[in-house]
Formats: structure tokens, sequence, C-alpha cells
């Protein structure tokens, strides 16, 4: 019964939080917001590093805390609703636009999304662990697609709303709308969690403070070889990942961008999301995550070589069949590596692998820093087909994961 439950208050969650985030999109809007705003691409890499590296890199610091807590639910909702103030704070920031400087209103943005994403660590260490007490294997499988589904379709959603509200209003009353709206959503979407029923963790280890925490890593990667491959792998499609955003300043470096062409290329990126998902709901029955894994390196290894190739017919439109691929490698990544992470932990250990993966996530961490400057000096042409080659590389390391697919496939 608190199967069904749980299933029903995590898919609640699931679709509103798609609804909020397609309004602060990280790898289209915010990015257009910074670069609207008069910011450059070195921002954007310092933005990226805030919404996909700083919480991997804080979640350790949660996860020692964590693990001695055997119920976790209102840990979550505390994160969840630090997450609202923070969409609340941007929406407001930017009723103040004209008083502020283009620098320090992208700063203002920097601390609004830094507040953002350190809650939202706090609370993907809850939510990663109560998925993995709340569903078997099979379940989890159903529970990861159909949450990627529905996801899709509220992005899809909310994707043609934010287009019409980009096109419609002004800069900047635009993305104010934008951040309030998602604020709205995101507290109606906090709602499935109070109806969450959680059984409590086994708890075989208490850590005092964070230092203990750290000096549990090299243990904890000595003796598992999965956890240590898949940090392996993911750090280097991450290499790839973080490029998301920068294609916007890719396709801005050739031709003028405007507001309508951004919603355009949101609104194809999120069908590849929903179209994507008719496969990878077959894929993931038959390989499992490590098989959703092997296809999230091969994706994101093609796109930047793709968009290179794109660039040789000189119209902008092309660029859309771009996007329908970082739609399709964003909707496998999603699914393949929570459901990787929870097959390789346990009850007892989930919430501290959960921070070490963060923690030594470190291209997601740290690269889009440098990723704007690499770009400026070494220019898209070079820096394209050796990140390609770097993340390709990701698929030895899976390869050597053992996961329950491969234990399946022993026993037949």
């Amino acid at each position: 019964m608190n199967t069904n439950r749980n299933f029903i208050g995590f898919i609640w969650h699931a679709f509103w939080l798609a609804l909020a985030e397609t309004f602060a999109e990280k790898n289209v809007v915010l990015p257009a917001l910074i670069l609207f705003t008069g910011g450059t691409q070195t921002q954007v890499g310092i933005l990226t590093s805030l919404m996909i590296g700083l919480p991997l890199f804080t979640q350790l610091l949660f996860a020692g805390y964590l693990t001695s807590k055997s119920r976790k639910k209102n840990f979550l909702l505390g994160g969840i609703y630090l997450r609202v103030f923070a969409f609340l704070g941007v929406g407001m920031s930017i009723s103040f636009f004209n008083v502020f400087t283009p620098g320090y209103f992208v700063l203002i943005i920097f601390f609004w999304m830094a507040l953002f994403s350190i809650s939202g660590a706090f609370a993907t260490v809850s939510y990663t662990d109560i998925v993995g007490k709340s569903f078997s294997n099979p379940e989890r499988k159903r529970f990861f697609v159909t949450r990627q589904f529905l996801s899709s379709v509220g992005i899809l959603i909310s994707a043609v709303s934010v287009d019409q509200i980009l096109t419609r209003f002004s800069y900047p009353n635009n993305y104010q709308i934008t951040f309030l709206t998602a604020a709205i959503l995101l507290f109606i979407g906090a709602g499935g969690f109070w109806f969450l029923k959680e059984k409590p963790s086994e708890i075989s280890v208490k850590y005092k403070n964070i230092f203990e925490v750290i000096r549990k890593i090299p243990y904890e990667l000595r003796s598992n070889s999965n956890l240590k491959n898949f940090v392996i792998a993911s750090n280097l499609i991450g290499f790839s990942f973080v490029l998301l955003p920068f294609y916007i300043g890719f396709i801005k470096s050739n031709f003028d961008i405007t507001i309508r062409m951004i919603g355009g290329f949101l609104i194809v990126q999120i069908t590849g999301m929903i179209v994507s998902n008719l496969v990878w709901h077959k894929v993931v029955k038959k390989l499992s995550f490590k098989g959703m894994l092997r296809i999230v390196a091969v994706i994101l290894g093609f796109i930047p070589i793709a968009a290179l190739v794109l660039q040789i017919f000189n119209n902008i439109t092309s660029y859309y069949i771009l996007f329908l691929l970082i739609g399709s490698a964003i909707s496998a990544q999603k699914i393949a590596q929570e459901g990787v992470l929870i097959e390789i932990s346990n009850e007892s250990n989930r919430p501290l692998y959960i921070g070490i993966f963060g923690t030594l996530n470190f291209s997601s961490a740290i690269f889009p820093v440098f990723l704007g400057i690499l770009i400026q000096g070494a220019g898209y042409t070079i820096l394209f087909p050796i990140l390609s080659l770097i993340t390709i590389s990701a698929l030895y390391f899976i390869n050597k994961m053992i996961c329950p697919v491969d234990l399946e496939v022993h026993t037949r």
C-alpha cells in the first residue's frame, strides 16, 4: 500500500517540478537571461557550475549528517521550500533590474541560484534515499520511466507557456513572471511529499563531523569498484553534459538570436525528451540503468560534433536538430544516473554514496567555470571534438561496472 502511495506522491512532485523548472530552465532560459543582461560566456559558465556542480559538490556535506537520520522526509520538505524561496528571490530581484548595473544584477542572480542549488543538494540526498527504500528493482524501473515521461509532458506544457510569456511581455518583465510562476508551481509540487510514508533506514554507522566522512571516501572507492567506475564514467560524461548551456552562445556567435527563437529551441528540446521516452521505456526494461548510461555517453559524445556539422548549413533553423538531441540526452541522463546510483548502494550507505558521487563529480562542479574561458581562447572548433572523445571514453568504465542487469544475464 505504501508503495502505491509513495509512487503517487513522487509522481505528483515530479510533474509540478517539471512545470516549475522549465520557467527557469538552466540550459536555455537562464543562459539567455545572463546574455541578454550583457553577461558573458564566462558568467554562463559560473552559472552552470552553480546550477549543476554546486549541488553535487555540497552533497557530501549533507550526506554525513543525513546518514545518521533514519527518516528524511522532513529534510526533504525543508530543502524543497528553500528552493521555492530562491525562485521568489529571483522574481523579486528583477523588479529592481534598472537599479543595478549588469554586473551587480548577474551577481544577484548567482546568489539566488546558489541558494537554489544548495537546498536542492540537501533535498536530493533525502529524495534518493526515500526512493530507494520505497521501490523494489522492477518497480524502480517503472517509476523512473513513468516519472521521466510525465515530467517531459509537464515540461512541454510549461514550455508553451514560457514561450508565450517571453514573447508577449517585454524584457525584463517576462523573466520576472516566469520565476514567480516557477515558485508557485514548485510550492504546489511539494504537496506530494506530505503524503509519503517513509520506513526507517538501517543505520550502520554515524559520523561525528564532515572530516570523518571525507576520510571514509578512499575506503569506499577501494572496496566498491562499481562506485569508483561510476564516478569516473560520470566525470567523463560530465565534460559534454555541462556544454549544454553553451550551445546558445555557440549559435549566438554565428546568428542573431531573438526571444522567440529561445522559446522555439526550448520547445524542440522538450519534444526530444518526450519522444525519446517512448524508446527509453523499452531500453530500460531490456538493458536496465547501466544500458541507459551507455546511451547517455554516446549521445552526449555525438552532440558537440553534430553542432559543428550543422554549422556548415549556415541556417539557424538547422540547430533545432541539435536541441532535439539535447532533449533526448537530458531525458536519458535523468533516468540512468539516479537509477545506477540506487542500484550500486543500499539503505545504510546510500546517503554516503550520493555525497561521494557528488563531491567527486569534478567535471560538473568545476569545469564549467573554465569552459567559458576555454571557448574564448581555443574556440568551439578545437574544443568540441576533444570533449566528444573524452565523453565517449566513459564507455570503458561503464562496461567494467557489475550491475543487477549483469547478474540477471548470468542466472539465465
